[in-house]
């Protein structure tokens, strides 16, 4: 059999490394540019074919196992699509295999727009001590690395592995919440939305179950007693700092971080999860206790003349920092936005900023898009994150909080949201040194 790796990210380099390698089969490797010399070393040795342009050896091949990021009106598609190859992706392609070789393994698929990077990390904290788990997917580390021994493999999944690797079936599944969002990836809106919903269907479809956000009861048509929703009027409800059950089971929050708003729908599903999987009230409140948030994810960063300062980067688009931003009414703030908008609808989050934020200073290529709101006069223009930093200190008093919290993605000015996010904390960082 001849198996083509179309793309190599970090899922594809590990799904060849640590399985498909040990596999009696025709290994090639296509991609869109030229491998680096480590790569044609390891290639060469190990007798895998590669190109550097979509070509003969994708033609030729099995079956296609497409790296999530590839879109679906690119190059390589167009030749899979014409010769009817049959295709996969790393995740799914490894489930089968784990399933296979341990079939009472467990799956946990966490999905959604925001939040399922802190979720997968929180339901991966809760189940640490009960069970011999994996935490990864989407999150950094590939499905591939993980060993075939595990009893849940909790894993983050995005809509683009979800796209290309529609036979991952999950025995339970989590949709955190739907904003718009990879509007320059996927065809439609609705195809963004289904991709995920179809998540949650094809679980309680196969006697799996299904945790949803009760704000999208109405995108879920089914009566399936398996399905569970989690928020207002749901099975799993916030009150007062405390997780309310419909089996009268209230679970104390005491964790600075995970009270703020932002983090209401992370929490709840997690705890909603663990408590179905036989974890008692009282783990459950020790392990929150002890949790801490992810880096670039509303991460406080440190106090540098009574202004704290938080970094969350990872807020790549409006609904995003729009929980984040939310989390501070009431309080005094100064927002940083930045960043390549994703063609959303920016009213709603600018008007929350306009009446609560102290300033808002702004740079990037978000800087354009925020011209379009006339409304919202309430910011500063910068030529660049450092500029804007010192800007919002000189705004800044005593007991203020500045934000990063960018609304865009980070390609306009950076590597991505990590290295955004490791400038921001750097600069922060060079601050606090002068105290």
């Amino acid at each position: 059999m001849k198996i083509c790796l179309v793309g190599y990210g970090l899922s594809n380099e590990a799904l060849l490394k640590n399985i498909l390698i040990k596999e009696n089969v025709e290994i090639s490797v296509s991609n869109n540019k030229p491998f680096s010399n480590k790569d044609i070393i390891f290639f060469e040795n190990n007798g895998i074919l590669y190109e550097d342009r979509h070509g003969d050896l994708l033609k030729n091949t099995d079956l296609a196992i497409i790296s999530p990021g590839i879109p679906p009106t690119s190059l390589p598609i167009q030749i899979i699509k014409e010769k009817n190859i049959p295709y996969t992706t790393e995740i799914a392609y490894t489930w089968k295999k784990i399933k296979k070789e341990n079939p009472q393994a467990m799956f946990i698929a966490i999905t959604g727009t925001n939040g399922k990077s802190t979720t997968t990390k929180l339901i991966g904290h809760l189940l640490e001590d009960s069970y011999n788990i994996f935490v990864g997917g989407n999150l950094g580390t590939p499905l591939s690395n993980a060993n075939f021994n595990k009893e849940i493999y909790v894993t983050e999944v995005s809509s683009f592995q979800l796209f290309w690797g529609n036979k991952f079936i999950p025995e339970l599944s989590v949709l955190i919440n739907l904003m718009p969002d990879h509007l320059d990836w996927h065809s439609s809106l609705d195809e963004y939305y289904y991709t995920k919903i179809n998540l949650i269907l094809k679980s309680i479809d196969n006697k799996g179950i299904g945790f949803v956000n009760s704000n999208l009861k109405s995108y879920i048509n089914s009566n399936n007693k398996n399905l569970f929703f989690f928020g207002e009027n749901g099975d799993y409800l916030w009150k007062n700092n405390m997780i309310e059950t419909k089996n009268n089971i209230n679970i104390k929050v005491e964790n600075e971080v995970l009270s703020l708003d932002l983090y209401r729908e992370d929490i709840l599903a997690a705890v909603a999860v663990a408590l179905n999987l036989d974890i008692s009230k009282e783990l459950i409140e020790k392990k929150i206790k002890s949790f801490k948030s992810l880096e670039h994810r509303l991460e406080y960063i440190g106090e540098y003349r009574g202004i704290k300062f938080f970094n969350d980067s990872k807020a790549t688009n409006v609904h995003a920092a729009f929980s984040a931003y939310k989390s501070f009414k009431g309080k005094k703030y100064i927002a940083l936005l930045s960043g390549r908008p994703k063609n959303e609808d920016m009213t709603d989050f600018l008007i929350e900023l306009q009446n609560n934020a102290q300033k808002t200073l702004v740079f990037g290529e978000m800087a354009n898009e925020i011209k379009k709101y006339p409304f919202f006069t309430n910011y500063i223009i910068e030529e660049n994150l450092e500029l804007a930093i010192r800007k919002a200190v000189s705004l800044a008093k005593k007991n203020y909080y500045i934000i990063f919290s960018p609304a865009g993605a980070s390609y306009d000015l950076f590597k991505n949201y990590k290295e955004r996010g490791k400038i921001f904390k750097k600069e922060v960082y060079k601050l606090m040194e002068m105290v």
